[in-house]
């Protein structure tokens, strides 16, 4: 979770950067925007930030001003890990994890395969000196009283 947050706090000081550089984080010209980020509320990620002075939030599904005096949006304009600027975060993610998850049953059932295998070895081993309770084999282990 740690190594996310970084990556989004890295990412939007990134973003500030180049923004910065392009003369975009400011507006010189005083024109207003070609249209308010409010207009894109509750429709989708991709389209909000279109615009790049937009912040999409995904706790309420709305489209902010970025809050350019602060270098990361505010929790309580939005929480870190539910605010998107700059790009939309596809589903991907999700996809490893879920790829992570696969790989990790398919160990489990490998290993309960290769764990019944040494159970079936070992029970034919015991058969054959007899130590196999429930086994048709007429020799029985010896026992001393």
């Amino acid at each position: 979770m740690a190594a996310r947050r970084c990556a989004l706090w890295l990412q939007g000081l990134a973003l500030l950067w180049g923004c910065s550089s392009l003369g975009l984080a400011q507006n010189p010209t005083g024109a207003p925007p070609a249209q308010a980020c409010s207009a894109f509320s509750q429709k989708s990620c991709d389209e909000c930030l279109k615009n790049v002075s937009c912040l999409w939030c995904y706790t309420n599904n709305t489209c902010i001003d970025y809050p350019v005096r602060s270098i990361l949006p505010p929790s309580s304009l939005c929480s870190l890990s539910n605010a998107r600027w700059g790009v939309c975060w596809s589903s991907r993610p999700d996809e490893e994890e879920e790829q992570l998850a696969r790989k990790r049953e398919e160990r489990r059932l490998q290993s309960l395969q290769r764990k019944h295998e040494r159970k079936l070895k070992h029970d034919e081993i015991r058969k054959k000196y007899g130590l196999l309770q429930d086994s048709d084999n007429p020799y029985s282990r010896f026992e001393n009283e």
